[in-house]
């Protein structure tokens, strides 16, 4: 069967939004799915699941009609230091996932699941490929924990004949990313003028991937049929200087102040070095968003389509 038609959940999000853009110009239907009518007033096909919400299999049927493939970026990600319900992370995290795999496998419906570096047992090892240990992580905590035990079913279903792609891409950014988060406070902090004020050590490295690029991966999954565990990167680790000072690139303001860390301060941190040969070679993908026009476009507020 050609899959022609996808359905996305999680599509209103920042990963979804691009997956959505990336999947319709390669020539794909998309079947929109988000938690609320709101998050798809401007969305042609789409429907509401609240991932938190258990679903029949008749009920399924009926929400997944004419799918030929389901692309599963639906997620709850906790937002700064704010206190989350981490019984609906589970159950939106977790059981969707295993409601979502049962009806999969005995539809014989495959599945691509956006996991995420996360789930590596040591995420600050260098060249870690598919086969490295997964597991529960400090860096992670319950969020990390969800998105482990979410592979895990899975990757068992996969064992009973489910047709399954997993993607583990790095630290993803683009449109839609929250205010809180790193990236974003950086650009606003700069467009403001004012001081993007850093704490030594400041070359912490973190390899950062742009959404699109994640999509064209998403839409090579699907193209090629490749039921698979992939790591995404860009491959170029960036330090959190460089991150802020292409901020100011990017913006054409602001400044950066280094304040000194306290006596025995740690040693700088690296994160996510993963190693994507088996996306290369059998996607044929490489990523073609760099540092700078990716904070551009996420200054924007702009989905890039790479496709």
């Amino acid at each position: 069967m050609v899959l022609r038609t996808v359905a996305l959940t999680g599509a209103s999000g920042m990963l979804g939004r691009h997956i959505a853009s990336a999947l319709s110009s390669a020539g794909f239907r998309v079947l929109a799915y988000a938690r609320s009518a709101e998050k798809l007033s401007k969305v042609s096909d789409s429907q509401v699941w609240d991932l938190a919400q258990w679903r029949s299999f008749d009920e399924l049927d009926k929400l997944f009609e004419g799918a030929h493939a389901v692309v599963h970026a639906g997620a709850m990600v906790p937002v700064g230091a704010m206190a989350f319900d981490k019984g609906k992370m589970f159950n939106v995290n977790v059981r969707s996932c295993l409601n979502l795999g049962e009806w999969a496998l005995a539809r014989s419906t495959p599945v691509v699941h956006i996991s995420g570096a996360i789930v590596y047992a040591e995420p600050d090892r260098v060249d870690i490929d598919e086969t490295a240990s997964t597991g529960y992580s400090v860096l992670g905590g319950f969020y990390g924990l969800t998105k482990v035990l979410a592979e895990d079913i899975f990757r068992r279903l996969k064992d009973q004949g489910l047709r399954l792609a997993i993607v583990r891409p790095s630290s993803i950014y683009g449109a839609g990313l929250p205010a809180t988060k790193m990236l974003k406070a950086f650009l606003t902090t700069a467009a403001r003028d004012e001081t993007i004020e850093l704490t030594s050590p400041v070359d912490d490295r973190i390899d950062l991937i742009h959404a699109a690029d994640v999509a064209t991966a998403v839409t090579g999954v699907l193209q090629a049929e490749a039921w698979e565990t992939f790591n995404l990167a860009s491959g170029h680790p960036s330090t959190v200087l460089e991150i802020a000072n292409t901020c100011l690139a990017v913006t054409g303001k602001g400044r950066v102040l280094i304040r000194d860390a306290e006596e025995g301060a740690r040693n700088p941190a690296r994160r996510f070095f993963l190693n994507c040969k088996r996306a290369q070679k059998d996607l044929g993908w490489t990523t073609r968003v760099d540092l700078k026009h990716g904070l551009a476009a996420l200054y924007e507020n702009r989905v890039t389509n790479l496709v």
